[in-house]
């Protein structure tokens, strides 16, 4: 699969994103599940498990390499993938956080050629919820959004800011932005 068909889906957490994939699934596109999600659940059964809110910068790696995993799948897949978080999130999780990007995160990031548009969901307070996996507030949520809206922009990346709607108007949003740009490609 090329790049043009690697999409990114991004955001501050409780925003959707999940909901949004599975939309997306229900669809007939393949989506890949977020990282941090699964890992924050596997490494919590673990009696010396690593968690974000205890060491960052070790489960900065573990999602890494996660996601590095993640990218290898979908070059063996045709049609437009999306995944739930990609590499450049961790970038703004770090930077949110105040830690530095190592350069192999770079390194990382310039191996794995997602599309440059990416699509981002905005904070929604009406379906913000926490959980064990999702321990931030929402005003640590909204300022999470800001670091990834900064960190795609800092990057490079052409962001699709998503309404705030049902999943079924989002993925009619997707799909319109998607046959746009296929558009462009065939022009």
């Amino acid at each position: 699969m090329n790049r043009s068909e690697k999409f990114i889906i991004t955001g501050g957490p409780g925003s959707g994103k999940t909901t949004l994939c599975n939309a997306l699934t229900r669809k007939g596109f393949t989506c890949f599940e977020e990282s941090s999600r699964k890992l924050i659940k596997q490494e919590a059964q673990k009696k010396d498990g690593i968690l974000p809110w205890d060491n960052l910068e070790a489960f900065a790696d573990l999602v890494m390499k996660d996601m590095l995993n993640q990218f290898e799948a979908s070059n063996h897949l045709t049609g437009p993938c999306f995944f739930d978080r990609a590499i450049p999130d961790i970038f703004g999780y770090l930077r949110n956080s105040g830690f530095e990007i190592p350069k192999s995160y770079y390194h990382n990031l310039s191996q794995s050629s997602y599309n440059p548009n990416v699509f981002i969901l905005p904070p929604w307070s009406e379906i913000f919820i926490q959980d064990s996996e999702r321990p931030q507030t929402y005003d640590e949520s909204v300022n999470l959004y800001y670091a990834l809206r900064e960190t795609y922009t800092d990057l490079g990346y052409r962001l699709w800011e998503l309404p705030t709607c049902e999943p079924e108007g989002r993925v009619n949003y997707i799909q319109n932005v998607l046959a746009q740009l296929k558009e462009v490609q065939v022009s």
